[in-house]
C-alpha cells in the first residue's frame, strides 16, 4: 500500500542532507520533505577520531536528527530503505510500507569492504552504530582480554583512528599496530605529513606493517598475502568503502562497486527525479569517500532539488582539486596538508575543533543564525 506521496524524501542522514533540510527549512518548506534515517542521531565523521579519544562526548559529535526535523516542520521516520523503485518512484521500508515521492535524494553513507572471506574484526563504518562496536572493545579490554590491537587501512582514517585508540587505552598495556597494503601510511598526501605522522606514530609507540595485504584473520592472527602473520586480539577495519546491497537491485545506473552514478549536478545519470551525496554517490570526477566532500555537497544538493521542483536549470557541484586534510594526533595536537604542505602542532587541533563544532553549531537545536 502506498501512503501519501512526499514531495522531497531524503533517505538517509548524512552530511549533505543534514544541509538539505536547514537551508530548506529556512525557506519554509519543511513540511514538504520526508527524512527517513535508521537512528535519530547522525554522527559527523571528523570528530569520530576526537571521540575515541575521549577528547568528546556522545552529544558532541552527533547531530540529532529528530530534533532538527522538528524544528523545521519536517516528517522524520525513523527506520530504512529495503528497496527502491525509480521507475514508479517508490521506497520500500523496512515494515513492507511504501513511500512514493516526487523527488529522492539519497545519502545513505557506506558499509565496510572487508577482505574476501573475512567477517571477524571491529568495522568503523558504519560510524553510526560504532560507538556500541567500541564500548564492546572497552568492555574487552578492561576485563584484560585483548592486549593486541591491528588497525588495518593506512589512509587518514587509519592513521587517526590507531592514535585514538593509543590515548584511549593510554597505560593499560595495549599494542597497536598499523598495517596496510602500501609501504608506509598516508600514500595519497604529501611526503612532508608521512614524516610527521611516521614521527608521531614512534613517539607513540604504535607498530607499523607495510606492504601488509591482509587476506585472513583466524585463530588470532591475521595473515597477509606473501604468508606473514601477526598476532592480533582484535582488528579494526578502517579499509576502502562498500555500497548497500538493496542498491543493485533498483533500476539505478551504479557504478562497478554498486554506488549510484551522478552528474554534475549530483543528478542520477539514470533517473532526474532521483539525486545522491555523500558516499553513497559515485561522481564524473571522483573523489575519496569523505565526509569533506559531503559536506560541500550539502549547499548544491539542496539548491538543485528545489530547482529541479520548479523545472529551472540545476548548478553544478566542483570537488576541490586540492583539499585540507586535518590529522588529529595524540597530546592535543593535529596536522594541517595541503598542496604538498604540511605543518603540525596544538594550534592545529585548536583550529580543527573550531572548524568542526562551527559545523555541528548549525544544526544545534535553536540555532537560527549559522551559515
Amino acid at each position: 500500500m502506498i501512503e501519501t506521496e512526499r514531495d522531497i524524501m531524503l533517505l538517509g542522514g548524512g552530511h549533505s542532507h543534514v544541509e538539505v533540510i536547514r537551508r530548506l527549512g529556512q525557506l519554509g518548506l519543511g513540511s514538504r520533505i520526508t527524512l527517513v534515517s535508521p537512528g535519530k542521531h547522525a554522527p559527523y565523521s571528523g570528530m569520530l577520531p576526537g571521540y575515541i579519544a575521549g577528547i568528546y562526548g556522545f552529544e558532541d559529535f552527533h547531530i540529532d536528527l529528530q530534533a532538527l526535523c522538528a524544528r523545521f516542520g519536517v516528517t522524520f521516520q525513523e527506520t530504512v530503505a529495503s528497496h527502491i523503485d525509480p521507475d514508479r518512484r517508490v521506497v520500500r521500508l523496512a515494515d513492507g510500507s511504501d513511500l512514493s515521492y516526487r523527488q529522492l535524494s539519497i545519502d545513505i553513507g557506506s558499509t565496510p569492504s572487508l577482505p574476501s572471506g573475512i567477517t571477524g574484526g571491529i568495522s568503523v563504518k558504519p560510524i553510526a552504530s560504532f560507538t556500541d562496536r567500541l564500548s564492546c572493545l572497552d568492555r574487552l579490554i578492561g576485563d584484560g582480554n585483548l592486549l593486541k590491537l591491528v588497525v588495518v587501512g593506512q589512509g587518514v582514517a587509519g592513521v587517526e583512528v590507531a592514535f585514538a585508540l593509543r590515548q584511549r587505552f593510554a597505560g593499560r598495556g595495549v599494542q597497536i599496530t598499523l598495517v596496510g597494503r602500501s609501504t608506509e601510511p598516508l600514500r595519497e598526501r604529501s611526503f612532508l605529513a608521512r614524516r610527521l605522522v611516521l614521527r608521531q606514530m614512534k613517539r607513540a609507540g604504535i607498530a607499523h606493517q607495510g606492504s601488509f595485504d591482509v587476506v585472513g584473520f583466524a585463530n588470532g592472527e591475521l595473515v597477509s598475502r606473501d604468508g606473514r602473520r601477526l598476532g592480533a586480539d582484535e582488528v579494526i577495519w578502517t579499509t576502502s568503502s562498500g555500497s548497500q546491497g538493496f542498491l543493485r537491485d533498483s533500476g539505478l545506473l551504479l557504478d562497478a562497486g554498486g554506488f549510484i552514478r551522478v552528474g554534475a549536478s549530483l543528478r542520477s545519470l539514470s533517473h532526474p527525479d532521483v539525486f545522491a551525496a555523500g558516499d553513497v554517490a559515485s561522481l564524473v570526477d571522483p573523489r575519496p569517500k569523505a565526509g569533506v566532500f559531503a559536506v560541500r555537497q550539502g549547499p548544491i544538493l539542496a539548491e538543485n532539488i528545489l530547482r529541479s521542483l520548479r523545472g529551472q536549470p540545476l548548478l553544478a557541484y566542483r570537488p576541490q582539486r586540492s583539499w585540507l586534510v586535518l590529522i588529529s594526533l595524540p597530546e592535543n595536537q593535529a596536522i594541517a596538508d595541503k598542496w604538498g604542505l604540511a605543518v603540525s602542532g596544538r594550534w592545529v587541533a585548536r583550529w580543527k575543533d573550531r572548524i568542526d563544532r562551527r559545523f555541528m553549531q548549525r544544526y544545534a537545536s535553536g540555532d537560527q543564525s549559522a551559515r
